[in-house]
């Protein structure tokens, strides 16, 4: 039988980038497509969003509300995310 798609979810344990911020990562893989998607979390409250899209080439991390994030955790949060996506491209 001949495949007409292959879908791939994989969701990620949470990513500690501070001692209260962690971000939690999704990737979807459909149809020749990756995506990713994340929750930033300060002590479980959401503090942000990250998305990544490899068909059209972008990644977007927002912080929302941006009060909730102390300065060191914004460039923490920051700092990990091109990396924890590299890895979950490569994975």
């Amino acid at each position: 039988m001949e495949k007409k798609a292959q879908n791939s979810t994989t969701n990620y344990a949470p990513e500690k980038v501070s001692e209260a911020v962690e971000i939690h990562f999704t990737k979807i893989v459909s149809g020749g497509n990756t995506t990713i998607s994340g929750s930033i979390r300060k002590e479980g409250t959401e503090a942000g969003t990250v998305s990544y899209e490899a068909a059209g080439n972008y990644l977007i991390t927002s912080l929302k509300p941006y009060s909730t994030l102390e300065p060191e955790e914004v460039k923490a949060a920051y700092d990990a995310i091109p990396d924890c996506i590299a890895e979950m491209l490569n994975d």
